[in-house]
């Protein structure tokens, strides 16, 4: 009797968790594709930009994710990266970087992650690793 009890004790409670749970499923929504270029020095890229983001029944984002796919191309001798520089209340938080071509060549760009709200930039880099000048933000989807 005392293991029928504590069974249904179980139950009740496991019952009562899964009605108060919120709802599992979710929406995803993927913008239509934003073109980008930018030019600095001897280096150019372009591509396009996306964000997905993914929502649950009620409206509520559960996560948001940038990809920026295109190439760089660099007809000179120099270092080139082409970054993605999130935003937080307009201050860089975060720097990624999606490409970096050093001398003639062409390099695929491409970056996927979290970001709120980011802006596209291209840099030349210096010897020791820095940048020296950049060229930005290409239109990105800010949301």
């Amino acid at each position: 009797m005392r293991i029928r009890t504590t069974a249904l004790a179980a139950a009740a409670v496991t019952a009562a968790a899964v009605a108060l749970a919120p709802s599992a499923a979710a929406a995803t929504v993927t913008t239509t594709p934003l073109p980008w270029s930018l030019n600095l020095q001897t280096a150019n890229g372009s591509g396009a930009s996306h964000w997905t983001t993914v929502t649950r029944e009620d409206g509520y984002v559960l996560s948001r994710t940038l990809t920026v796919e295109g190439a760089l191309s660099n007809t000179g001798s120099g270092c080139y990266r082409v970054q993605v520089v999130e935003a937080v209340f307009g201050f860089p938080s975060a720097v990624h970087d999606a490409g970096t071509v050093c001398g003639p060549g062409t390099v695929a760009v491409h970056y996927e992650g979290p970001a709120i709200s980011a802006g596209l930039f291209v840099c030349a880099v210096a010897p020791g690793g820095g940048c020296t000048k950049m060229a930005g933000p290409a239109s990105l989807y800010r949301r």
